[in-house]
């Protein structure tokens, strides 16, 4: 059934989740037949895109109506593991904004109602640019000046005054980089203090992924994943097993998008209890490449140490 009286106003929802904990989120026609199933009148247009992190899935829905589209987010909310977004969006241009999203109870870190566009891979401008290429909505036009109605006075060129070439009378001399320049070191320093050679270039690296100990040996792929949704969303997570036997020895890793988010579930998961055991956790050794510092440029244009 369709909505009587559609203006130019509708909303667009977001679930994003891990496909185990939202089936629906498999394919658009699951996501669509599921919020058929929970809203009054017909779904509009439906999308389902690949999430920021590994096997997570977006499920986008034009919604015409205000009160589907809350019975769409309480519905949302309401799921474990799944973060919800509403936005209110328009067909005629691109007035888009978010109504109110569940990001904090997702992340701990955040005061009550916050949003983390970062975290969560959902903000206004990704929302505006994407629908407006499924769309495929026009440029802006750009609008001539009109001609002022008021008259200026003109007043002649001030006389051009000759010019003299220097060229023929003053050679130019490059001045050459002293010896073995190329070659000197350039130190910065690493977050430690810990001095580096940066002559060659450099990859800055943050530690983004946490390391956890003394996990109880039945815990499964899903308890980990459990157990790190109670400080954040982690990109992955993996158990360690012992490479002949394949058993799990109680060790696990973790990566997170930043990191303040590894640092804050080092703070709260250390000496955690968790089924059964005193858990330990750190901050992994294996850094996260962030940026890359170029190697200095010497006068001739060439690279330092080419």
């Amino acid at each position: 059934m369709s909505p009587p009286g559609t203006g130019s106003e509708n909303y667009m929802v977001i679930a994003s989740g891990l496909i185990n904990n939202a089936p629906f989120l498999a394919d658009w026609q699951q996501f669509k037949d599921f919020l058929r199933r929970i809203v009054e009148y017909q779904p509009g247009w439906t999308e389902v895109l690949q999430g920021p992190r590994k096997g997570e899935k977006q499920g986008w829905c034009r919604i015409d109506r205000r009160d589907d589209a809350e019975t769409a987010y309480e519905e949302f909310a309401s799921k474990r593991g799944i973060l919800v977004h509403l936005f209110k969006t328009s067909r005629t241009n691109e007035e888009y904004r978010m109504l109110k999203c569940n990001c904090w109870p997702h992340f701990p870190d955040m005061s009550e109602h916050g949003h983390s566009p970062h975290r969560s891979g959902i903000n206004v401008g990704g929302v505006n640019q994407y629908v407006a290429s499924v769309r495929g909505a026009a440029t802006p036009r750009c609008v001539a000046p009109t001609a002022s109605m008021y008259t200026f006075p003109t007043y002649s060129q001030a006389p051009l005054y000759n010019t003299y070439s220097t060229h023929a009378n003053y050679p130019v001399h490059t001045v050459a980089a002293p010896m073995g320049a190329q070659h000197m070191p350039m130190y910065s320093a690493t977050a430690s203090g810990i001095p580096v050679n940066v002559r060659h270039g450099a990859m800055i690296t943050e530690a983004r992924g946490i390391f956890l100990s003394n996990l109880n040996y039945s815990v499964k792929p899903s308890d980990l994943n459990t157990l790190l949704q109670t400080v954040g969303r982690p990109v992955e997570s993996k158990l360690h097993r012992d490479t002949r036997t394949g058993t799990f020895r109680g060790n696990a890793t973790a990566k997170f998008t930043t990191k303040e988010e590894a640092m804050f579930a080092v703070a709260h998961l250390n000496n955690r209890e968790h089924m059964g055991m005193n858990i330990k956790v750190r901050l992994d050794t294996d850094a996260t490449v962030v940026a890359q510092v170029q190697a200095p440029v010497i006068v001739n244009g060439s690279v330092s140490g080419a």
